[in-house]
């Protein structure tokens, strides 16, 4: 069936009703208005020989099915099956009023008969240079300034914290203050207290806001942002030299801690072996020997045990020591300066390390060794000790010396004059691995000593006969060696 697009017809349909089927019923004519032409147009119902089937003949002038441009129109079905098509109109419907908006009925402030005793103050670090690891004090105080709690808290770093203070029964709507000392600053809403301070930081009590069924609670804490406090620039010399240290010495408290190992180095000292079953390490130079165990306040020094004021600490992964019994133990001194904007350190070499260098010095150059590079190799398999020099024939100078693993019983390592000929990445096992690798004989060779396949330690183990022949280096020394010392460079091993 086509209908006019341009055509919007309206449809009277009369239901008829009869008692038998096939039955025709005349119905009366219904005038519409609207047609083309204006004038009435008539609309005939046929029932069929089914009742629930109604028959619409279309009205002339309404439906033309060989009308150019008509469309396509699916009948709807209506209730009784009666099918019509639909209607072009566009009914629009206004919206309803809307409803008057509700309003939350407030909530009456509840009876202040409740009494609080506890205030929480919570803090986020914030570090604006390198810490100064200090105590910071905190004090809470009454409105007349009597400090009613205090609290003393070892700042580190920059890990939120919280103190939990406790005030005499108060009730809500007291005001408490707060006193601090050993950091910058504190930020609090949008004020900043530098400290030491001028005004004290006030800390509110007050009833939250209700809840979803009208609840009120007290509160009694705060949140604030204490900024760490920094230090000034400490500046470390041995015998006049500057010490470039990868990690800066801080200050802990009134104390000063640095990195052992460069600290060590600083003072002639390299041989700085870490065994992490053990978690400690071992500072050796020449027959002398210091066991540093880490988390502990003391250090093992040639069979005595030193006292220290902080624990041996780790920090950056690097071994912190404080500075002045450490130094001190190795016999050398120490002088501090403070300049204001500054401080200077200044240390002496460890006259235990001097005598070690001189006399492995001594040895080599009598020895009349030589190489075909500015670098000499000595492995010492008495001492379970590799020593690198610079310089030339009769005249090498001591660079560095550290503890080796060798040869065990029945695989021991090669004695002789050798020479750097080969170098590989490294040499892989089931479980573990060494590398890299500086071969000098055949098999023989310098390497690391065995390493998972994450770079950990599988067996740290140096001075000891555990090898099958090679010579075995913390993996710090090893690459140390592979990043300085070019092929060709003579290796010496001797039994002593």
């Amino acid at each position: 069936m086509k209908i006019k697009k341009t055509i919007a017809a309206a449809l009277t349909v009369v239901m008829l009703s009869t008692a038998a089927s096939g039955v025709f019923a005349s119905g009366a004519n219904e005038n519409i208005s609207g047609g083309i032409n204006g004038g009435a147009e008539e609309t005939q119902s046929y029932l069929g020989d089914n009742e629930s089937e109604l028959l619409v003949s279309p009205s002339p002038g309404i439906f033309d099915d060989n009308e150019e441009g008509a469309e396509d129109v699916q009948p709807t079905l209506y209730p009784s099956g009666i099918q019509t098509a639909e209607p072009d109109i566009n009914i629009e419907s206004s919206s309803p009023e809307p409803y008057p908006e509700t309003t939350d009925v407030p909530s009456e402030e509840p009876a202040n008969d409740v009494m609080i005793s506890s205030y929480q103050v919570n803090f986020s670090c914030q570090l604006d240079g390198w810490p100064r690891k200090d105590y910071a004090v905190f004090n809470i105080c009454s409105e007349d300034g009597k400090i009613l709690d205090s609290h003393t808290k070892y700042i580190t770093d920059t890990e939120s914290f919280s103190i939990d203070f406790n005030i005499p029964d108060s009730k809500v709507g007291t005001v408490f203050y707060l006193e601090v000392t050993g950091v910058d600053s504190i930020d609090y809403y949008s004020d900043n207290y530098p400290v030491p301070l001028t005004e004290k930081i006030p800390l509110y009590t007050y009833w939250s806001e209700p809840d979803e069924n009208g609840d009120r609670v007290p509160v009694s804490s705060a949140h604030m942002t204490a900024h760490v406090r920094t230090q000034c620039p400490i500046n470390i010399y041995a015998d006049g030299e500057y010490v470039s240290l990868s990690s800066p010495a801080i200050f802990d408290g009134s104390y000063i801690i640095a990195p052992l190992s460069e600290i060590a180095g600083a003072i002639g000292i390299s041989d700085c072996t870490y065994f992490p079953e053990y978690n400690s390490v071992k500072v050796k130079t020449g027959d002398n020997e210091m066991l540093v165990n880490i988390g502990y306040s003391y250090l093992t020094a040639f069979g005595s045990d030193i006292n220290l004021d902080l624990p041996v600490s780790n920090i950056n992964s690097l071994t912190y020591i404080e500075l002045r019994p450490f130094i001190e133990a190795f016999g050398s001194t120490l002088e501090y300066y403070d300049n204001g904007s500054y401080i200077d350190i200044k240390l002496t070499k460890s006259p235990m390390a001097v005598s070690s260098i001189a006399d492995q010095e001594a040895r080599i150059n009598e020895s009349g060794v030589g190489s075909s590079t500015d670098y000499l190799i000595w492995v010492n398999k008495e001492k379970f000790r590799c020593t690198v020099f610079s310089g030339s024939k009769g005249n090498w100078k001591w660079v560095k010396d550290f503890t080796v693993g060798i040869g065990a019983e029945g695989r021991e390592t090669i004695t002789g004059v050798f020479e750097y000929i080969d170098y590989t990445n490294m040499w892989p096992y089931d479980s573990y691995y060494v590398g890299p690798v500086m071969v000098f004989y055949g098999n023989y060779a310098l390497h690391s000593t065995f390493l998972k396949y994450d770079g950990t330690p599988y067996d740290n183990t140096v001075g000891a006969k555990i090898s099958h022949g090679c010579v075995r280096c913390q993996a710090k020394y090893i690459n140390w060696m592979v990043d300085n010392i070019p092929m060709k460079t003579r290796v010496y091993v001797t039994e002593s």
